[in-house]
């Protein structure tokens, strides 16, 4: 492209082309390249916000679309001169601008390689070779197209479109289609779409189109890219006919293949060229365009001469059979399929970027802020000035295309989705049905419902000869034909999701369900998702739903169940408490001591209510309260049993000669026995709260689907700890009630005792075996189920006996009666006469209690005489000091005693029956 400094015309500089051109590569493909450049030339020369006071020029070169004939003419128009020589100018035509070229990208390598040394910038308008967006290596090339890796890009975006994923590819064999098809596979495979087959086809090579040909009959693929020259693929499908179950992936340059060489193997296939602008005026250009108009163009003489058969006849041509050119013969009596103006399209940008990077150089302002003028431009650095506004031009199309390079040298992002339909009468047409724009977003849009595909994925056949009938019935059959299946497996509805197959591609999978607990919301996913936590899945395991919040709740039937029991034992604990309460006076619960019984019966009552904190819905106050409260009030009773027995052993031991145990008998010794035993569980809580409290929690395992409330112990060794000391108490007591079980069972309850023990510590060491092997909210049921049955064994076992003989059993022991008879008169005659001794008095003390204890009206002259003869019995003693310990704590005992005293003075005149008996 020249830069010339006059009238706004356009000089057409021919002198390249040689009559040996007419008729060696002139088409019209090329020919509307050339048109396309002079029709933007000429509209930037009438444009007064373009270039104003500069009109561009430019020299047009055919290289026929050959490497050496491309060379040959980049010397041509640098030197001036066909017969050029590198390095030196024969004319004075003025130096290029820039080089606009070529469509072929080895074609524009080759001109590269030249233009590049001596600074020139080139634009292509064609050339993919995704080599060229090196700018290391190709700082000055530029090109209004993009390369070959956007094409990848929009194809894998299309199939993806249509969930496919098993594709077929069939190339042509030389060198830069093999080479783009090979980079397009491994795009197309990380994309995670599988290639079936990877098939060469070659123009000399019928043997490639049969194995082609077989390997498409053998495959289950219904969709096949297609990457080759379009004589190739043309001859491919001669070999193909009557064949149409594929979809046709059609790249550039089949592109832009004309629609009058569409046959019916293409039904229903797409074409993804680049995207064709509108040029408004360009139509009536070409139209309007004849050898009359450019008389000295040899080009426009051999198009018209190979198109038309005439000739100009200025030209005078050497061949007498053509007809001389008139005005009828115009390329619109031609037609031209409106697919050939998308190469035509980046001819008419690429000029404009030029323009646009020139007027950008000229209108340049100096560091003093002065316009350089054109003459002065000479002394600067052109060809470098130029290209770096070439990197940052921006301006828009008439038909609104931003234009713009970005930092690889590329232009426009964009393609069109063409759908072809050919119908069995022949027609071919051809639709609009989407865009890939990479500057927006999605990238591909594409309206399906505008799709029309081949009837026979519809499952009819075409392969036979066509009448009118069913010509029309496949017409029809358009509206309704469903996308074709293209997949090695069969796509997993959601809920499943993918397992590949060892050995096979990716593409070919088996679908397994989703696990409990994951889902697929979408097909074809390969992994499940995990539900949160609050969620589970639902059967389909295609949706996460809530959980079901379940705890040990009060209107369960286990629930209810328990809360029943825990008030039928708290309510029989409390009877056995009134019972105690009303006969306090009696002599069983006078011989039991009272405190401890009460304390026992009381802290029982708050066991079974105790059960109650572990149904509910858990809080942090129920959580912290229930285990606490369970070992305290377990301490409790356990050390009043302790207490009880104790008791019992030093009361029976005490009055023995020279017995130490005579100083601990008295109401402190339980006291202390029950504080010095709850003591240790009560730290042991103090520090399990502070340290690691239990706390509300909840449990997504145990049960499918639910969410069980429960409470974390916080410490579980703290909890081990807690229960092992309860039954560390336990076997104390059961070990000190074993040692008692010989005691006189008329003041020993030790047999009881020791069974309640025995049951209590295997009833919690069953508890720890099923602890530590349930869960969910039957953890707490357990632990209710053996607090209730530990502490009703202890009301049973210890109260019950005594309820009992309170309610149907009247004591009546004969000789025990006489013998505390006999000693109750001996002991009144000691006093009587030795009342200073107190031994004594503590004997007559003993005998007016235990006598009302075993008969209301005993016969005092049998008792007697039984009681003497026994006086001096070894066993007396064994029997009599037990008692001793076991009435002195009673202060009512005292006044009892003297009242009975009166009374048998009186009634039996105590002197005369001893003064008569001894």
């Amino acid at each position: 492209m020249n830069r010339k400094y006059k009238s706004n015309s356009i000089k057409l500089d021919s002198s390249f082309f040689s009559k040996k051109h007419l008729n060696v590569r002139s088409s019209l493909q090329y020919y509307r390249h050339f048109l396309a450049a002079i029709f933007a030339i000429e509209e930037i020369n009438r444009n007064l916000n373009i270039l104003p006071n500069v009109t561009l020029g430019f020299h047009i070169h055919d290289s026929w679309a050959n490497e050496r004939k491309a060379i040959s003419s980049i010397f041509s128009i640098l030197t001036g001169s066909s017969d050029y020589v590198p390095n030196y100018k024969c004319t004075q035509n003025r130096i290029p601008s820039a080089f606009i070229g070529h469509l072929l990208s080895s074609v524009s390598n080759v001109m590269y390689q030249i233009t590049s040394i001596y600074g020139f910038p080139q634009v292509s308008y064609g050339a993919l070779d995704p080599a060229f967006s090196d700018r290391i290596r190709f700082p000055l090339f530029y090109r209004t197209v993009t390369s070959e890796t956007a094409q990848y890009k929009v194809i894998i975006q299309l199939i993806k479109a249509f969930n496919w994923n098993w594709v077929g590819m069939i190339f042509s064999d030389d060198e830069s289609h093999q080479k783009a098809s090979e980079d397009m596979k491994n795009e197309i495979i990380n994309n995670g779409i599988c290639v079936e087959f990877f098939v060469r086809i070659g123009e000399t090579d019928p043997k490639s189109y049969g194995f082609a040909l077989e390997t498409l009959r053998q495959s289950n693929a219904s969709v096949v890219i297609v990457y080759s020259r379009t004589v190739v693929f043309l001859m491919f499908v001669l070999f193909f006919k009557n064949s149409t179950n594929v979809v046709w992936l059609m790249l550039s340059p089949l592109s832009t293949t004309s629609e009058k060489l569409f046959n019916y193997e293409h039904n229903g296939s797409f074409v993804v060229p680049f995207h064709q602008g509108n040029i408004p005026g360009l139509r009536d250009f070409l139209y309007k365009t004849n050898p009359s108009r450019f008389p000295k163009d040899p080009f426009t003489t051999a198009v018209w001469l190979k198109v038309f058969g005439c000739y100009e006849p200025a030209l005078k041509p050497s061949f007498e059979s053509y007809r001389v050119c008139n005005a009828n013969d115009t390329l619109e009596q031609y037609g031209f399929y409106e697919g050939y103006f998308r190469s035509t399209y980046y001819m008419y940008i690429a000029v404009y970027a030029v323009a646009h990077a020139l007027h950008a150089m000229y209108t340049d302002k100096t560091s003093g802020g002065n316009i350089l003028h054109s003459d002065k431009t000479a002394n600067y650095h052109m060809q470098t000035q130029l290209n770096n506004h070439l990197k940052k031009i921006h301006f828009r199309t008439e038909s609104g295309d931003d234009i713009f390079f970005n930092d690889k040298g590329e232009g426009l992002v964009h393609f069109d989705i063409i759908n072809v339909n050919v119908f069995c009468n022949g027609t071919v047409t051809t639709r609009h049905v989407g865009t890939f724009n990479s500057s927006q977003s999605p990238g591909l849009t594409i309206d399906k419902e505008t799709i029309l595909w081949a009837p026979n994925f519809n499952g009819l056949d075409v392969g036979v000869e066509l009448n009118y009938g069913l010509c029309a019935l496949l017409n029809l059959s358009y509206l309704n034909a469903q996308i074709p299946v293209s997949n090695c497996s069969a796509s997993c509805l959601p809920g499943y999701r993918k397992a590949f197959v060892k050995g096979k591609q990716i593409c070919c999978y088996e679908c397994v369900q989703c696990s409990e607990g994951e889902i697929s919301p979408l097909p074809d996913m390969e992994n499940c998702m995990i539900c949160s936590e609050d969620q589970w899945s639902n059967e389909s395991r295609d949706k996460c739903i809530m959980r079901t919040i379940d705890f040990l709740s009060y209107i369960q039937p286990l629930g209810v169940a328990l809360t029943t029991t825990v008030l039928v034992l708290s309510f029989c604990s409390a009877a056995v408490f009134c019972i105690f309460l009303k006969y306090k006076k009696s002599p069983i619960v006078k011989a039991n001591n009272q405190e401890l019984s009460y304390i026992l019966l009381l802290f029982l009552i708050l066991s079974f209510l105790c059960s109650l904190l572990f149904i509910g819905r858990p809080t942090k106050g129920a959580c912290l309260l229930r285990q606490i409260s369970f070992g305290i009030i377990f301490a409790i009773c356990i050390s009043s049993i302790l207490g009880k027995t104790i008791t019992v052993i030093i009361a029976f031991n005490a009055t023995r000669p020279g017995s130490r145990l005579r100083n601990y008998v008295g109401t402190r010794v339980p006291k202390y026995i029950l504080l010095l035993c709850t003591l240790p569980v009560i730290f042991i809580c103090v520090l399990w709260t502070v340290i690691s409290p239990p706390f509300p929690d909840y449990d997504t395992h145990s049960e499918t689907g639910k969410i069980i409330l429960q409470c974390n112990e916080g410490s579980s060794c703290a909890f081990y700890i807690m229960v092992g000391y309860i039954a560390l108490l336990a076997f104390v007591s059961f070990f000190v009630a074993y040692l008692a079980r010989k005691l006189p069972d008329i003041y020993n309850e030790a047999q009881y005792i020791t069974f309640s023990m025995l049951l209590f510590c295997s009833v919690w060491i069953s508890f720890i075996l099923a602890y530590v092997s349930t869960k969910g909210k039957y953890l707490a049921a357990v632990e209710i189920f053996a607090i209730l049955v530990s502490s009703a064994g202890l009301l049973c076992l210890i109260f019950i006996p005594k309820c009992y003989i309170i309610f149907f059993k009247h004591p009546q022991h004969p000789e025990e009666l006489l013998l505390s008879l006999a000693l109750l008169l001996l002991v009144l005659a000691s006093a009587e006469l030795l009342q200073e001794v107190l031994p004594a008095w503590e004997h007559l003390q003993v005998m007016v209690v235990v006598l009302p204890l075993y008969h209301p009206q005993p016969d005092p002259l049998g008792a007697i005489q039984l009681a003497m003869k026994d006086f001096h019995n070894a066993s007396f003693q064994y029997k009599y000091n037990p008692t001793l310990a076991l009435v002195e704590d009673f202060e009512d005992s005292v006044i009892y005693m003297m009242k009975m005293q009166q009374d048998l003075c009186n009634m039996f005149g105590f002197w005369y029956h001893l003064a008569k008996l001894t």
